[in-house]
C-alpha cells in the first residue's frame, strides 16, 4: 500500500521544523510501516503566496531532506520515501513556476481553491495529482466534465482521512449520567467531509481516487481495512475501494517518476519495469535539477495514459 501524503511539519522556507516535530514525523512513519505501507510520500504544502527560492539549489527548493529520512529509516526493508509538493493555488497565474519544481520533486500536486484554479490544473497543468480539502465547505461545486477530463489524462484526486478522525473531533458529556456524545462541532466536520467525499465520488464516477493519510499524528493513521471499511461507507464497491490504496497511488507514483526516469517517451527497464522505476535509493539528487526530463501525455490514447518504448 501507499500513503502519498505525509505532512512535512514546516509549511515554510524560512522556518525549519523543531526536533519534536521531526520526531513526531518519525513516528507517524513508523506507524504507517508497522500498518504495511511500503511507499511514503513526505509532503510539503506550500501555501498561497508564498516565494518559492528559484536559482538557489535544490536544498533551498526542496526542504525534506530524503536521502536523511532514507538513511534514518534504512533497517526498514521495502521502505520507499519520495518528496512530494502541494501548491494551494486560488489564482492560475500563480503556477507560471510550475515547471522549474517538475525535476526537484517526485510527486506535484495542486489543491485548488476556487474553481477556476480546478478547470485550470483540470486542463493546462502537467502534474500528478489533485487535493481538494474536504474538511470544509467547497466553495465550488464539482463537475464530472471537470473531473473528467483530469482523470483521463491521468491525473488522480486525492481524499485525506485525517480530517474526520482528528481536528476539531471530539466528545461533550451530554448529561448528568455521564454519558458521552460527540460534539456540535465534530458532527459537522464529518457531515461536510462525507457530503464532499460524495461529491468528488459522484463527479469521478468512482474513479481516478486516491485515499491518504495526511496525519500528522502517529494515531491518525489507519490500516487498510479501516480505509475499505470507510470507502465501502460512501458508496464505493471492493475492487474501486482496494485500487483508491493500491492501484492508483502506484499510478501517481509512476507518473512522476518517469518525469526523471524518462527522456523523449523512451525508458530502459530490466526486467521489473515498476521497481527500476520506483526504486530512488541509489539517485543522486543533483541530477534532478540537471536533468533535461521530457514527458508527455499522449491526447491521442483512448486511455490518455503515455505510451512508452521498452527496451531490453
Amino acid at each position: 500500500m501507499s500513503d502519498l501524503n505525509v505532512p512535512w511539519p514546516s509549511t515554510s522556507y524560512t522556518s525549519p521544523p523543531s526536533p519534536q516535530q521531526l520526531t513526531t514525523l518519525y513516528n507517524v512513519i513508523a506507524t504507517l510501516y508497522v500498518l504495511g505501507y511500503t511507499s511514503l510520500a513526505i509532503n510539503f504544502t506550500l501555501p498561497e503566496g508564498t516565494k518559492i527560492p528559484f536559482g538557489s539549489g535544490l536544498a533551498a527548493i526542496n526542504p525534506i531532506p530524503i536521502s536523511s529520512l532514507r538513511e534514518k529509516f534504512a533497517h526498514f526493508a521495502n521502505l520507499r520515501l519520495f518528496s512530494r509538493i502541494t501548491l494551494v493555488v486560488s489564482d492560475p497565474a500563480q503556477c507560471q513556476g510550475l515547471a522549474k519544481l517538475q525535476n526537484v520533486f517526485d510527486i506535484i500536486a495542486i489543491q485548488p481553491t476556487t474553481e477556476r484554479a480546478l478547470q485550470l490544473a483540470a486542463t493546462n497543468l502537467d502534474i500528478d495529482l489533485i487535493s481538494v480539502n474536504l474538511s470544509n465547505r467547497l466553495p465550488f461545486f464539482l463537475k464530472h466534465k471537470t473531473v473528467g477530463s483530469a482523470i483521463d489524462k491521468g491525473i488522480q484526486f486525492e481524499l485525506c482521512y485525517a480530517s474526520v478522525v482528528a481536528g476539531t473531533a471530539g466528545y461533550l458529556v451530554s448529561n448528568a449520567n455521564d454519558n458521552m456524545s460527540l460534539s456540535t462541532t465534530a458532527l459537522l466536520a464529518r457531515k461536510v467531509f462525507f457530503s464532499n467525499v460524495m461529491q468528488l465520488i459522484r463527479a469521478s464516477r468512482s474513479n481516478g481516487l486516491v485515499v491518504s493519510s495526511g496525519a500528522t499524528q502517529p494515531l491518525q493513521v489507519r490500516n487498510g481495512t479501516d480505509i475499505l471499511n470507510l470507502l465501502k461507507t460512501v458508496g464505493l464497491d471492493h475492487s474501486r475501494a482496494k485500487a483508491c490504496l493500491s492501484d492508483n497511488p502506484q499510478k501517481v507514483l509512476v507518473s512522476g517518476r518517469l518525469r526523471i526516469k524518462s527522456y523523449k517517451q523512451t525508458i530502459v527497464m530490466g526486467t521489473e519495469p515498476r521497481d527500476v522505476l520506483l526504486d530512488n535509493a541509489q539517485e543522486d539528487p543533483a541530477k534532478k535539477v540537471e536533468s533535461s526530463g521530457y514527458r508527455k501525455r499522449l491526447g491521442d490514447t483512448s486511455s490518455g495514459r503515455l505510451l512508452k518504448k521498452l527496451k531490453r
